[in-house]
């Protein structure tokens, strides 16, 4: 923190933290949430230009240093690990993946290169035998059994998120490339050098910050009615609740690259921080060109698992029309239960919200990345 940050509380003192000048509606957004819901527990940080201007957090058992499961999120450090490859030349986006990895060529996949694979273009969703628990948390026994297996469809013809097998394949490269797990190279040349606060394989001696998600009520649908489909077989897993799964010590100590990490807000937020130019007296983790090309769009239209439009750059989500308020070359990740990070070149925003209490129908992280955007850019406007 600096002193450029004042503290903030709402009426019933039920948020605490810190704004800077000039971003106090986001502190009164953030406020809203509590107050419309005693059971709401979160944190949000941003950073603009290097600098954290927000860090607050409400809820019960919620604290500065909270860390929490982030699910999807955790897609955004194992992106950050490639990119850092490609930018040092040791991985080649359109070489075939079987250059770095020959067991991968097997079933028809000797032509997909790693820009395919990245962008969500090789058909690996699943598995026909189906998923087992043991799959969930090794990133390697899983890249294992997809590199013997067939696609979905011909890799680079169409898209569709691999949400629960991207992490494995991205992490297979980095082995091949540097005999390290993603979760040891991440840890060494990304997370310790800059004191980021997420982690892909918690340590136990940092248990005693961590904050379980809180499992929402049934929803009653019927999985089985989908398990045929693309987004059956890339979804379904062996479990009854993924929610305890991740709530589970042996998960996050595993840290699969897919969604197995746990992150403070501050964390999430400054992992995209780290993208940006400048980061206080660091130089970023990758350069400004690096981070275009990554932000490019390479897949877009209608994606196959999800059944609906969606759009990928080099691994990272991209914004859609749904959410104009993010710049054309704005990267990041959401995750289940509605944690969510991004940076934004434009105005030098990288922003980190988590939440504990799992949702799927409210996009309040949305809501308050509207207000951090529109606070970024009056500042941008008095500086000038």
């Amino acid at each position: 923190m600096t002193d450029r940050l004042e503290g903030v509380a709402n009426g019933a003192g039920v948020v605490r933290g810190a704004v800077a000048r000039g971003y106090e509606a986001v502190a009164t957004a953030f406020a809203e949430l509590p107050a419309s819901n005693p059971d709401y527990a979160a944190q949000i940080a941003v950073y603009s230009s290097g600098i954290r201007v927000v860090d607050l957090w409400c809820g019960a058992g919620m604290d500065a240093d909270s860390l929490l499961p982030i699910a999807s999120c955790t897609k955004g450090a194992a992106y950050v690990c490639a990119a850092v490859l490609a930018q040092a030349g040791e991985l080649d986006l359109d070489r075939t993946v079987g250059t770095y990895w020959p067991e991968f060529v097997a079933e028809g996949k000797a032509d997909t290169t790693v820009r395919q694979l990245l962008s969500h273009q090789a058909g690996l969703v699943g598995l026909e035998e189906g998923f087992r628990l043991v799959d969930l948390y090794d990133d390697r026994l899983l890249a294992a059994r997809l590199a013997l297996q067939r696609p979905y469809w011909r890799p680079g013809s169409a898209h569709g998120y691999h949400g629960f097998t991207i992490g494995a394949l991205v992490g297979e490269l980095v082995y091949r490339i540097t005999g390290q797990t993603l979760q040891a190279f991440y840890d060494t040349r990304i997370r310790r050098p800059r004191g980021i606060d997420l982690f892909v394989g918690l340590p136990e001696a940092l248990d005693h910050r961590f904050v379980p998600l809180i499992t929402p009520p049934a929803s009653g649908s019927d999985d089985r009615l989908t398990a045929g489909s693309l987004r059956g077989v890339a979804s379904a897993v062996p479990v009854a609740d993924p929610i305890q799964v991740h709530n589970s010590r042996e998960f996050r100590a595993a840290g699969p690259a897919s969604s197995g990490g746990t992150a403070s807000a501050r964390g999430l937020a400054l992992l995209y921080a780290s993208c940006l130019d400048p980061v206080g007296v660091q130089s970023p983790v990758i350069t400004r060109a690096t981070a275009v090309e990554w932000a490019q769009i390479h897949s877009t239209g209608h994606d196959l698992v999800m059944g609906r439009p969606s759009r990928f750059g080099l691994g990272f989500q991209l914004p859609g029309e749904e959410r104009p308020y993010l710049s054309a070359r704005t990267f990041g990740h959401d995750g289940g239960g509605g944690c969510w990070g991004f940076a934004d070149p434009r105005t030098g925003t990288a922003f980190g919200y988590t939440r504990r209490n799992v949702v799927s129908d409210r996009d309040e992280s949305g809501a308050l990345a509207r207000v951090v955007q529109e606070c970024a850019l009056e500042a941008k406007e008095r500086s000038r």
